[in-house]
């Protein structure tokens, strides 16, 4: 009989993806066996679901969802009875960790569960820190969870995530309908929290400078419905077609539209993570909310801002916290450089 495969993983569509080496990793030691996610609805409400990336998938044939907030009691023994009635062989703990109290209760309801075996389990200090590399670099949560689950390298992009015949044709129909320039770029004002929003002036700023570069070029505004105004309102100045994608797609034709842009632009955001999933380069600025590196897009020939003279103070422990204003030290003159840089490429 195939094993049964639980995996803990909690937030959006930027964990799922920094996730997916990992799975791939667990998918190849583990082929045959039966793979279910135990995720959470996203802090933020508007913010997509980890099933909405990976339902379908080879990862997954079926998600269970933590109550909101933690739930009562009531509702935790529910979901885990209800898993234990799938009777998990082995639980993988692929989220970032919880604090060592909310670790205890965790470890209390995967056993709860009926889970055979709990691996991965962020215990030591090792499996909860980011370890430092070269250049004032960090690795990145990618990187950290395939350490922790003893990978030694990190698997081909091919084997990330499989998209299937007729998304692909429907990503085609929407460029064919609705995008008519033969260039077009990506950009995402999704930034969920404050700390995290460069404003919509320096955005303007950026996006008139690109825009008068090269009048021809298009762009693709991709994110949640609660942004698709916000969005709309920045390119106002646009001169070429502009493709408002906001609360229209979900995140697996949204990358397959930007699959052949030129770049993505925008925050450090679930969409900067599909567009680096695909190998597509992006412009993406950060605030100070982790060490720099650790939510970077994997990958290479990314343009990256981040307020490095604040690195420093930032912890390399995994988790929530804020980042202030860090943020507003991040120049619109150099942002802008790098995105006409990559205009003019042929």
């Amino acid at each position: 009989m195939a094993d049964k495969i639980l995996v803990f993983r909690r937030g959006s569509i930027g964990d799922a993806i920094v996730s997916l080496p990992a799975l791939a990793v667990l998918k190849s030691r583990f082929p045959e066996a039966e793979f279910r996610i135990l995720t959470n609805a996203p802090v933020m409400n508007v913010a997509a679901p980890v099933e909405s990336l990976l339902g379908g998938s080879q990862f997954a044939t079926k998600f269970y969802s933590l109550p909101p907030g933690g739930g009562s009691l009531g509702s935790i023994i529910s979901l885990a009875r209800t898993i234990r009635k799938w009777n998990p062989d082995q639980i993988f703990y692929l989220s970032e960790p919880s604090s060592p109290p909310s670790l205890i209760r965790e470890f209390l309801f995967f056993k709860a569960c009926g889970a055979k075996k709990i691996s991965a389990m962020p215990y030591g200090a090792e499996q909860r820190r980011y370890r430092r590399k070269a250049d004032e670099l960090w690795e990145s949560e990618c990187e950290r969870l395939l350490r922790i689950v003893d990978a030694p390298d990190n698997p081909e992009r091919s084997s990330w995530l499989e998209f299937t015949a007729e998304e692909k044709q429907d990503a085609a129909s929407i460029l064919e309908e609705g995008m008519s320039a033969g260039r077009y770029i990506a950009f995402s004002i999704g930034a969920k929290l404050p700390d995290k929003d460069w404003g919509d002036e320096n955005w303007s700023s950026v996006l008139n400078a690109i825009t008068q570069a090269d009048r021809a070029l298009g762009i693709i505004l991709i994110g949640a419905v609660d942004e698709r105004s916000r969005a709309f309102g920045l390119v106002q100045k646009w001169h070429g077609p502009i493709l408002n994608l906001c609360g229209e797609t979900e995140p697996r034709l949204s990358a397959l539209v930007m699959e052949k842009t030129l770049f993505y632009l925008g925050h450090d955001s679930g969409p900067m993570h599909l567009a680096a999933m695909i190998n597509v380069p992006c412009v993406a600025i950060f605030s100070a909310r982790a060490k720099p590196g650790v939510w970077f897009p994997e990958g290479d020939g990314h343009r990256i801002f981040y307020p490095w003279h604040m690195a420093g103070t930032v912890t390399d422990k995994a988790g929530f916290r804020t980042a202030g204003n860090s943020i507003a030290s991040i120049r619109t003159e150099e942002v802008i450089d790098a995105c006409l840089t990559l205009v003019s490429r042929e």
